[in-house]
């Protein structure tokens, strides 16, 4: 939601917000309505929610962006020079969120040759894999299970879905096992004692 949010200030209907002095991070909404405007924002220190509207519900005519916007900027630029306000920082994700670098056209993981990139957060293990094939991608990356910690893999690392690449290949196998050196017989008691190795 911060990500969403600070979205809104960079891009969207409060983008105005930098150009009148707020120089922190900061992340907010706009709200219009025929009778009022609101803007409710927020930093890393202080949430603040401005209303502008008439008592007498008469119609305002004036979007959030343009009525509340400037009065929450206002006093937002003037509260984060007190000292308790002041050095407010990025908003930083809690744990179990993952973020990547992805094409916004695509939706999908960005490549060198993408125009455009954005940072985008998601729950770990739903993060996209599929490189930007509109920009010379294609293909897949490490499924989440490589972002797992290793107590959390499957005991079996090598499964993945669909067949191998080439580089994935297992590397050819000696025909005659017995001729191997390196080769032991994995009888009963050698695989017993493998387990506690």
């Amino acid at each position: 939601m911060d990500s969403l949010l600070e979205q809104v200030v960079r891009s969207g209907t409060g983008a105005g917000i930098h150009s009148r002095g707020i120089n922190f991070p900061v992340a907010g909404k706009t709200g219009t309505s025929d009778h009022d405007g609101w803007f409710a924002g927020f930093s890393s220190k202080l949430i603040c929610v401005v209303w502008v509207g008439f008592d007498d519900n008469r119609p305002l005519n004036l979007e959030g962006a343009h009525s509340a916007l400037p009065v929450w900027a206002e006093f937002m630029k003037r509260a984060h020079m007190h000292r308790q306000y002041r050095n407010a920082t990025e908003f930083q994700p809690p744990s179990g969120i993952a973020s990547v670098q992805i094409d916004p056209e695509t939706g999908q993981l960005a490549t060198a040759a993408c125009p455009k990139v954005q940072t985008e957060y998601f729950i770990e293990g739903t993060q996209p894999v599929e490189l930007c094939a509109l920009h010379h991608g294609g293909g897949r990356v490490a499924a989440w299970e490589d972002t797992m910690q290793p107590a959390q893999r499957p005991s079996n690392s090598s499964q993945q879905s669909g067949p191998p690449t080439s580089s994935q290949q297992s590397p050819a196998r000696n025909p005659n096992p017995a001729a191997d050196p390196a080769h032991k017989p994995r009888g009963f008691l050698n695989r017993l004692r493998s387990i506690f190795k």
